[in-house]
């Protein structure tokens, strides 16, 4: 298995176990909870600095290993590019189907849609955050995926 597809799983799972945490701090059951400007504050401090401790030791760990310091080449620098490209357009998807909520909402105001209400300050922090792992887990899977190929 090539280091970056490595890196890859370790930051999948990472990411993941990171996402649960913001879903434990801001989620009330399957709704968000209103929840202080205080301990939003704390838990994207909290979230921002794991990812980066956590990346980062996953990083020097492989460096460290045996075979850990492997030079990249053409092959490593195309998946990357096409990894990014990837979650680019994952993350524009769930933006614009939050926009699309958002205008849906405002205009049909009725109960015939489910209701997230994106003028929540909670709500909409966690839709944005959860928008950020959805592409760094799209990024992750689709470098897992052609490095499998």
């Amino acid at each position: 298995m090539a280091q970056p597809e490595k890196q890859a799983w370790l930051f999948l799972v990472a990411s993941m176990v990171l996402w649960s945490f913001l879903a434990m701090r801001m989620l009330d059951g399957a709704t968000v909870a209103s929840v202080s400007p205080r301990h939003m504050v704390w838990t994207y401090a909290a979230i921002v600095l794991g990812m980066i401790v956590s990346h980062s030791a996953i990083a020097a760990a492989l460096a460290a290993a045996p075979g850990g310091t492997q030079i990249r080449d053409e092959r490593d620098a195309a998946i990357e590019a096409r990894a990014d490209r990837i979650e680019g357009y994952v993350v524009a998807a769930a933006i614009n189907v939050l926009v699309i909520h958002a205008l849906a909402d405002a205009a049909y105001q009725d109960d015939a849609l489910p209701r997230v209400d994106l003028a929540s300050v909670p709500t909409l922090l966690f839709a944005l955050l959860s928008t950020l792992f959805l592409g760094h887990v799209a990024h992750q899977l689709a470098t897992i995926w052609m490095y499998r190929r």
